[in-house]
């Protein structure tokens, strides 16, 4: 009989035979496969190329028949400007007598304007101040009046009066020598 430890070495070795032949045939299986991917990849490159070339020119293409229609379209609207700048001048020209004309008949018909209300302003000032000094001497009048109805009043009549909200100057005395007493300004209220 063969020893149990002579028996696991020899199992031993066929599992190391068996090991290498795997990795031999994960080895050929790799490459065929890194081969198959380099192809893959390759092919896709060149077709990546192909596509890009293509988008390229006819981007290209595009780019230049814009550039074309902008080119033109800027011409046209240079054009048309020109056109308008030239209108606009020509009308400026014509415009420019009347507009002189109307500026000397507008200044004219200001100055005329302003010197009429110079005027109307003096006139108003004047009559104002005649006005206020008839009203300050009316006034003068009227408070002579009043003070002197005041002076006329007794003063027991002038403190009632003033009591009872009764303005002097509309109560007639019947006292002494026209004086105003306080039946006279009683009598007021009442009446």
């Amino acid at each position: 009989m063969v020893p149990e430890s002579k028996k696991n070495k020899k199992g031993l070795g066929g599992l190391g035979d068996t090991l290498g032949n795997v990795t031999e045939q994960v080895g050929e299986v790799t490459e065929g496969a890194t081969d198959q991917v380099g192809e893959v990849a390759e092919g896709a490159t060149g077709q990546v190329g192909e596509v890009a070339g293509s988008a390229t020119e006819q981007v290209g293409e595009a780019t230049g028949q814009v550039g074309e229609q902008v080119g033109e379209a800027t011409q046209g609207l240079q054009d048309t400007a020109g056109q308008a700048v030239d209108q606009v001048g020509q009308t400026a020209e014509d415009l420019a007598p009347a507009t002189e004309e109307a500026t000397e008949q507008a200044q004219g018909a200001l100055g005329q304007a302003a010197q009429g209300a110079q005027d109307t302003a003096q006139q108003t000032t004047q009559q104002v101040q005649g006005t206020a000094q008839q009203a300050a001497q009316q006034t003068g009048q009227g408070q002579e009046a009043a003070e002197q109805q005041q002076s006329q009043a007794t003063s027991g009549a002038s403190q009632k009066a003033e009591e009872l909200g009764v303005d002097l100057s509309e109560v007639e005395g019947m006292g002494p020598d026209g004086r105003i007493t306080l039946k006279d300004v009683k009598g007021a209220k009442q009446g």
